[in-house]
């Protein structure tokens, strides 16, 4: 089994949110197959709404149209067997890049994120989880 496949929960002490990027729990589950990569991401925003969903990625470093943005495409490819990087892109504009690191003992998760985010404002924030 590969280190990422499972439940992780984020550990809001360890982990450096943006100011604008708020949340009040957060949970990620990743179903690894070869390079087809299932992320499914679940949680309560500071407003205690409940928010979800799954993004659909192929970890081959080319470029594949996100269905839930027009002219948005994503780039993942894996940076050795604990890491994956993803890039976001709209033409030759890069909106976002993040990448997800597994601790080489397999217990936690760091996500690091930065881009663009919907209102234009730069954001950067580091989310620690560990594994269910």
């Amino acid at each position: 089994m590969d280190p990422f496949t499972g439940n992780w929960i984020a550990n809001l002490a360890k982990s450096r949110r943006h100011a604008n990027h708020q949340f009040q729990s957060a949970t990620m589950r990743f179903e690894v197959s070869g390079n087809a990569i299932s992320l499914t991401h679940g949680g309560v925003n500071m407003s205690g709404k409940h928010e979800s969903g799954t993004l659909t990625l192929l970890a081959d470093g080319e470029a594949h149209p996100l269905p839930a943005q027009d002219g948005v495409v994503v780039v993942t490819r894996w940076i050795g067997t604990h890491e994956i990087e993803t890039v976001g892109k709209r033409g030759d504009q890069t909106l976002g890049r993040g990448t997800y690191e597994v601790s080489a003992d397999g217990r936690t998760l760091t996500a690091r994120v930065k881009g663009t985010d919907a209102q234009g404002a730069a954001f950067e924030q580091e989310i620690v989880f560990d594994r269910e």
